[in-house]
């Protein structure tokens, strides 16, 4: 059995919940066996065992054990986390008057914590913690495992928000990235850009002043003052995107693009209207949530230097087939989604390749 400790440390702010989620933040080996599992999945297993014609599933099977009926299969892989006691509660709801303002960058990535009615999501108090892996498959695997775990401290994050810059991980002593995505089968299931950024709140600043430019459509009072986004400007990029999903509901337009980055969406509007966005049932989609394909990650290189990443999953984009559904009580339209809105942002000249 191969063993190794791997040091890793959370360097933007983590609602990690545990047992007692509104007293205090913890990290779980399950939540890193999860985000392991993902990254695997996404990368298209291990290209080692590819090569000899397995099958991403039974790959996963092989290294993360199966449930399935009679058949299963103990876990190879086995994780445990060594880490400071629970934290105490660091940032309380959004609406406290320590937390990021509503229009602040931050409070932008954090909106869905403005709800008054929601628990309570406690940052980590955890800067540091110790993974440690036994590895009891194949040992010629263990350098495709030890570059799994580079992918995690290179890309992945953890707790709620965590595709819109909260807790960022970074790791030390694991192989480069770019040789690291080389051991799996299909490295391009992620494409990955960078903005430049000076620290951890740059960071994640550059990464909400990014984001919104692409989503935000505003208010109309907003933008009569110039203050909120306007038509060409080369700071909203999105907002011809953004206008027509405004309209969507009514008919003012014939696709969407905004659900590509994810669902649901909550329209409202000032006549006291109120659209809910979905995957509708059946038509070969699940109704309910999409999670993004876009992931801002906020990440900091082995030599102290800061980069705004925005990791684009090909591996889980839109299924152009699919289509979004907009509903009301009065009202229920269903909509093609194109992908003109995700391309666009990827091709976005102000975005550089990483590493």
């Amino acid at each position: 059995m191969k063993t190794d400790t791997f040091a890793f440390e959370v360097i933007t702010p983590c609602f990690a919940a545990g047992a007692e989620p509104e007293q205090q933040a913890e990290i779980r080996a399950p939540s890193i066996r999860g985000q392991l599992r993902w990254w695997f999945r996404v990368l298209g297993g291990f290209k080692s065992l590819g090569d000899q014609g397995e099958t991403v599933r039974r790959q996963e099977e092989a290294v993360f054990g199966s449930a399935a009926g009679t058949s299963g299969s103990a876990s190879r892989l086995i994780t445990r986390v060594s880490a400071a006691r629970p934290g105490a509660l660091r940032r309380k709801q959004i609406e406290d008057e320590d937390a990021p303002g509503m229009n602040s960058p931050e409070g932008y990535l954090l909106f869905p914590l403005r709800n008054k009615d929601r628990a309570r999501f406690p940052a980590a108090d955890l800067p540091r913690f110790q993974l440690m892996i036994h590895w009891r498959g194949e040992p010629a695997l263990w350098e495709d495992i030890r570059a799994l775990i580079s992918v995690l401290g290179h890309l992945g994050s953890l707790g709620f928000r965590s595709r819109r810059a909260m807790g960022a991980l970074s790791v030390a002593g694991v192989p480069d990235l770019a040789a690291s995505l080389r051991r799996f089968g299909r490295p391009e299931g992620v494409t990955i850009h960078q903005l430049p950024a000076h620290d951890m709140r740059d960071a994640i600043r550059s990464l909400a002043v990014w984001l919104r430019g692409w989503r935000s459509y505003g208010r109309s009072q907003d933008r009569d003052r110039g203050t909120g986004p306007q038509p060409n400007s080369p700071d909203w990029p999105g907002f011809k995107y953004a206008k027509s999903d405004h309209d969507a509901p009514f008919g003012g337009a014939t696709q969407t693009y905004r659900p590509a980055l994810g669902l649901p969406i909550i329209q409202r509007f000032t006549t006291g209207r109120k659209f809910d966005w979905n995957r509708p049932q059946g038509g070969g989609s699940a109704k309910g949530r999409f999670a993004s394909p876009v992931i801002l990650r906020p990440h900091r290189g082995t030599d102290g230097t800061w980069r705004a990443l925005v990791i684009f999953v090909e591996a889980r984009k839109w299924d152009s087939r699919n289509q979004v559904e907009v509903s009301d009580a009065v009202l229920r339209r269903r909509l093609p989604v194109s992908l003109d809105l995700y391309n666009a942002m990827k091709a976005d000249p102000r975005l550089s390749q990483f590493p």
